[in-house]
């Protein structure tokens, strides 16, 4: 035992420093640990919302099926322009979400543009979105907007 004693009195600077590195490469281990379950839950969340975000554009597409599908040269110019314009924007928003939560939600909302054909190639400035969703919109301007024909009466919408 006496020898023990001798040995940990001979080596106890490299053993306290040992345990110094070990003290910080747990408590390294920790920070790490806490920043992953922050970011994960971070994205959980953003997922969640966008989920919920999601089932309510689907409710708000049940409730207003003359806007999920809708004859844009009919409503145009009518009482019902505003809230259809306003349904537009709600739809982009939950793709806003949506796809920065998941970047695989992207497809879905590029077929929803198609619907909509007749407005998206109506409204030139599509700018106040985010890039994601503006170069989404300006892609499908430039692959869809050449062969829409204007509607007879309107012109183009402001927003």
């Amino acid at each position: 035992m006496r020898q023990f004693a001798i040995w940990l009195k001979r080596h106890a600077v490299p053993i306290q420093t040992l345990a110094a590195l070990v003290t910080m490469a747990v408590a390294v281990a920790a920070l790490v640990g806490v920043k992953v379950q922050l970011d994960a839950s971070a994205r959980l969340a953003r997922e969640q919302s966008a989920r919920d975000i999601y089932r309510e554009y689907l409710n708000l597409s049940i409730s207003k099926p003359e806007f999920a599908q809708p004859d844009y040269c009919a409503i145009a110019g009518t009482p019902l322009e505003p809230a259809y314009e306003s349904y537009v924007d709600y739809m982009l928003y939950t793709a806003e979400q949506a796809i920065e939560a998941d970047p695989e939600w992207q497809l879905e909302f590029e077929r929803n543009l198609s619907l909509h054909r007749g407005y998206i190639c109506s409204v030139e400035d599509w700018s106040d979105y985010r890039e994601s969703i503006d170069s989404m919109v300006s892609r499908f301007r430039a692959r869809q907007c050449s062969t829409v024909p204007a509607c007879p009466a309107a012109a183009p919408s402001s927003r």
